[in-house]
Formats: structure tokens, C-alpha cells, sequence
């Protein structure tokens, strides 16, 4: 059974519907502003370069929350500043895997659909309090997965659309206001011939167009994502240690500010436990919850806090697994 599922749980195959979610969280003071792109660090870990097998997965609910009240310059320093700066995002998803085969790859597509975002660090302004609404929307067009006995690979491409609500120097915008284009190379290698043990990857490279109206920019981002764990009972049960790593490889252009004020490329490292049960009953499986925490324990010109991930997805056709 763990060989059966092993393909299933925590593969970045349907978590990656939970990883494109939109989010931009920018630095407070105009001395240190640097925008991050619409890439949500962290909605990947174990087995992020993992495919499931061919079928249909509806991702739902997917909640991520960030909190921080910690301000981090190019040195590390924390800054005077002491407002809470929460953001908090929800949708659902859908992916596709099809026998179709290219370049040796099973091929997939995966959307995402907003349903409500709170952020308080949105755009260029710390101190807005848009409340909910609905945010930017995701389309993953292109993602091919590989599978060998002892490890698994995949690539995609992402687009990130600006559906939602967002007008220039606004104090209540809950989306973005720009396009993003990613392009992201993952794997995963089992550590042991059973696939019990295993460690992960994926590599993404994110460019974001100008904000609205505007000439703001975010640089171009370069971010990895993985994690190191184990499957438990018999494959119901995913356990071990996620992160994540993102570097700004291009300033930031930002309207309004000299670009001598931008001083440092943001940077984060993050660290937490992971966890992935299947949902289960008389040998049939009917989908999995993801449960991560990841814990920013290193910044650079951004914010250093922490955030929670949550997320179901469900198989539009229950496995079935054999028993011995």
C-alpha cells in the first residue's frame, strides 16, 4: 500500500495548486522597499517534484496565514516597527494529470480560483487594511511529470493573472495589479528501495511584469522548495522537515522612490514540520489534508515571521487499493 501511495501523498503534483497561490508582501520603510513576487513561499515541501498519478484532484479548501510583526533591513537588523502584519488567503483548485505523454512525461494542467484574500502588506503600501475580497487568479498550462523506480521529476510553467481587485496607490487592493511568469524544475529521490525515505527539490524562477498604471517592478526572484521525510502507515501517512529559500536576483523598481533608497535584494529562509494523512475507509482513498508550519528563521530586507498551510485535495475518482 505505502508503494501505491506514495506517488499520492504530499507530491507537489496536487500541492502544487496550493503553491501558486498570488500573494505580495512588501517592506515597510521606503529606505528598505522591496516587493516579493506572486509566488507563495512554502506551498511545497515533500515530494515537491512528484507527480500523482493520472487522474483528476480538486484542491479545497486551500488557507495559508502569515503573521509577522518583524521587519528585517540588508543587514538582518529588526526595524522600529511595530504593527502586525497579517495576510491570509483561501481558494480552491484543480489538477489534471492525462495519460498523454510528452517528451517521455505525463502531461497536466492545473487552475486555481480565488476565493478570498485579507493582506495587509499589499503592494507598496504596510499600512493598508483592504479586508477580504477576491485576489489575483492562476493557470498552470503546462506541467509534464516523470517517474522512475527510484526517483520522480516534473516542470511547469505558470501564469499568474491579475483578476483581482487593484488600482495604483489604493490603501484597499486585494490583488496585485500584474502579470507573473514562472518556470519551475523539481525531483524527488527515494532514499531506499521501498520509497519509504525520501528527499525533495524544485527549483522556481519567477518574473512579474509592471504593477497597473505604474512603473513598479518586482525584480526577478529565484526560490527553491523541499523537504526531507518519511511514509508511515503503510503510505497514509506523509512526516518530515519542509523549507523554503527565496533570493531577489533584480532590484525592485518602484514609482515615486530613487532607486538609490533600495538598498539589498530580499532574501528568506524557512524551516518547519510538515504532515500529510490520507483520508481513508475500507481501503479506498478518497483525497489527503496537508498540514505545514514553516518558521522564517533568516531574513534580509523583508519580513521575518511565520506561516500556517492548510489544505485538502480530493481524488474525483477514490482510489481503490488492493489488498494483499
Amino acid at each position: 500500500m505505502r508503494r501505491v501511495l506514495s506517488r499520492f501523498a504530499t507530491g507537489s503534483g496536487w500541492v502544487v495548486v496550493v503553491r501558486i497561490l498570488a500573494l505580495s508582501l512588501a517592506m515597510a520603510a521606503p529606505a528598505q522597499a522591496q516587493l516579493n513576487t506572486q509566488h507563495l513561499k512554502g506551498g511545497v515541501g515533500l515530494k515537491s517534484g512528484s507527480q500523482p498519478p493520472p487522474g483528476g484532484y480538486i484542491a479545497a479548501p486551500v488557507l495559508y496565514f502569515y503573521s509577522t510583526d518583524d521587519v528585517r533591513d540588508r543587514d538582518g537588523n529588526q526595524l522600529p516597527f511595530t504593527a502586525n502584519l497579517d495576510a491570509s488567503l483561501f481558494g480552491v483548485g484543480y489538477l489534471h494529470v492525462t495519460t498523454k505523454k510528452i517528451l517521455g512525461g505525463n502531461y497536466a494542467f492545473q487552475v486555481l480560483f480565488p476565493v478570498g484574500a485579507n493582506n495587509r502588506i499589499q503592494g507598496t503600501e504596510i499600512d493598508a487594511n483592504p479586508g477580504a475580497g477576491l485576489t489575483d487568479s492562476v493557470v498552470a498550462p503546462i506541467n509534464i511529470g516523470w517517474h522512475s523506480k527510484r526517483a520522480d521529476s516534473q516542470t511547469n510553467y505558470t501564469i499568474y493573472i491579475p483578476t483581482g481587485r487593484y488600482t495604483d496607490g489604493a490603501n484597499d487592493n486585494t490583488g496585485l495589479g500584474m502579470w507573473g511568469h514562472e518556470f519551475a524544475f523539481g525531483s524527488t529521490v527515494y532514499l531506499t528501495e521501498s520509497r519509504q525515505y525520501h528527499a525533495a527539490t524544485m527549483a522556481s524562477l519567477i518574473y512579474s511584469t509592471k504593477k497597473e498604471d505604474s512603473n513598479t517592478q518586482p525584480g526577478t526572484q529565484l526560490q527553491f522548495e523541499g523537504g526531507a521525510g518519511g511514509d508511515f502507515l503503510k503510505g497514509g501517512l506523509t512526516v518530515g522537515l519542509s523549507y523554503y529559500a527565496a533570493f531577489k536576483l533584480s532590484d525592485d523598481e518602484i514609482d515615486g522612490l530613487p532607486g538609490v533608497l533600495i538598498r539589498g535584494k530580499n532574501r528568506v529562509f524557512a524551516l518547519g514540520p510538515e504532515a500529510t494523512i490520507a483520508i481513508a475507509r475500507k481501503n479506498t482513498v478518497y483525497g489527503f489534508v496537508r498540514v505545514a508550519y514553516m518558521f522564517e528563521t533568516w531574513a534580509r530586507t523583508t519580513t521575518q515571521g511565520g506561516a500556517l498551510f492548510i489544505s485538502g485535495t480530493f481524488l474525483t475518482r477514490p482510489l481503490k487499493i488492493p489488498t494483499p
